[in-house]
């Protein structure tokens, strides 16, 4: 009768528990493969507490493991820079044979520094620099537009800021389509009011709110009346897209040179137009259409043209300047006079026009939205005219 072998399976060195502590701190108890970046502190379906982390190694401290080595498997099986915080799901995933091909010793490598510093940096930030994240997403001439929160998230610790939390505030409107529903204009303003209203009531941790970060897509309007929700009464930066740039606030040189034209000689009017050209110009025949021969306000760039707002220095240029009209044309006109307001203005700007609006103290907005070169324009949203919260879809 054969002998039963007396050789044991090697057993995995236990990792001293400085290390795993060490470990987690700089995971933030977090899965450190790329793009899953789970809590492993609780259960992510029944959100239950407990320990659903393992410590994972990149070469296996067995030379016959996944991504063995004969010479450093052992030397580095209890060593922080050879192990990795994962969920199980993870852990189990990199180690699979057919796997192995993707998950290298450079990926993995890579993968744990990359989360890591990422780790670093935002906990390393002052407390002063937390901000509530903000996004809007919609359709903008028939195309689903998104703001996605990966983009948001790195843009605003890219900016020396950290999020509050992982939801921060998300109003999709994708569902809606402008084009050919009138109504989707006062469902806007249903769900920004929503949104905004829980926002400014309480915050998101139950705190008040110090500071915003605001990601918004959608047409001029709902970007305008997004702004005025807002309001200017927290502190917020207002990130800029470019075309094939990343979301940024960048502080650069001030490039923006824009001028008020004012009309001539004109008398009080209880309707009043503001055309701003930045991105493109909004033609003055189109106008007229709406506001007859109402005096007309224009602020413009000698040659409009897409991404001209390109640094946050830039865009307080527009800031000011469309300050200076609003005031300009409640100086002449009185805070009852209606402004009707006509863009071609990037995304951020047009946040900006809401944002200034001084609620129940400036004069009425109507903000127009342009849908074709057939039809024109077309009156979208009131707002200022009642209390917050009680705007309304623009009527002719």
């Amino acid at each position: 009768m054969p002998k039963k072998s007396t050789l044991k399976k090697p057993k995995r060195p236990a990792i001293p528990v400085k290390t795993q502590l060490q470990l987690w701190v700089k995971a933030g108890g977090r899965c450190s493969l790329p793009g899953c970046n789970k809590i492993v502190l609780k259960d992510n379906t029944t959100l239950r507490p407990g320990n659903y982390a393992n410590i994972a190694h990149i070469i296996s401290w067995t030379f016959t493991g996944p991504r063995g080595d004969r010479k450093l498997s052992a030397k580095l099986a209890t060593n922080i820079s050879n192990l990795m915080l994962m969920c199980r799901d993870h852990a189990h995933a990199i180690d699979l044979k057919e796997n192995l091909d993707f998950y290298t010793i450079d990926y993995l490598r890579k993968a744990k520094a990359d989360h890591e510093e990422r780790v670093r940096i935002q906990t390393s930030i002052d407390p002063s620099r937390k901000t509530t994240v903000v996004r809007l997403q919609s359709n903008i001439r028939g195309r689903r537009v998104e703001v996605s929160s990966a983009d948001a998230y790195t843009a605003v610790v890219s900016s020396g800021r950290y999020p509050n939390d992982e939801k921060g505030v998300f109003v999709d409107l994708t569902n809606l389509d402008y084009d050919t529903d009138e109504s989707s204009w006062e469902v806007t303003i249903k769900k920004i009011d929503s949104a905004v209203g829980r926002l400014l009531s309480m915050g998101n941790d139950e705190q008040k709110e110090s500071h915003l970060s605001v990601f918004a897509m959608a047409p001029i309007p709902v970007l305008a009346y997004l702004g005025y929700a807002l309001s200017n009464t927290i502190d917020a930066d207002i990130y800029i897209k470019r075309r094939e740039q990343p979301w940024s606030i960048q502080s650069t040189e001030a490039s923006l040179s824009l001028k008020l034209s004012k009309p001539r000689n004109v008398k009080k009017s209880k309707t009043v137009g503001l055309s701003i050209a930045v991105s493109g110009e909004p033609s003055v025949e189109d106008i007229r259409q709406h506001i007859g021969k109402a005096p007309l306000y224009t602020i413009s760039l000698t040659k409009p043209e897409l991404d001209q707002i390109a640094s946050a220095e830039d865009l307080e240029i527009f800031r000011k300047i469309y300050r200076q009209t609003l005031d300009e044309i409640q100086m002449k006109h009185g805070k009852k006079c209606e402004v009707h307001l006509f863009c071609a203005i990037p995304t951020c700007a047009a946040v900006v026009c809401g944002r200034e609006v001084l609620h129940g103290t400036d004069p009425i907005i109507t903000a127009y939205e342009f849908m074709s070169q057939e039809e024109g324009y077309t009156p979208a949203i009131k707002f200022n005219n009642t209390k917050y919260g009680a705007s309304k879809k623009a009527q002719n």
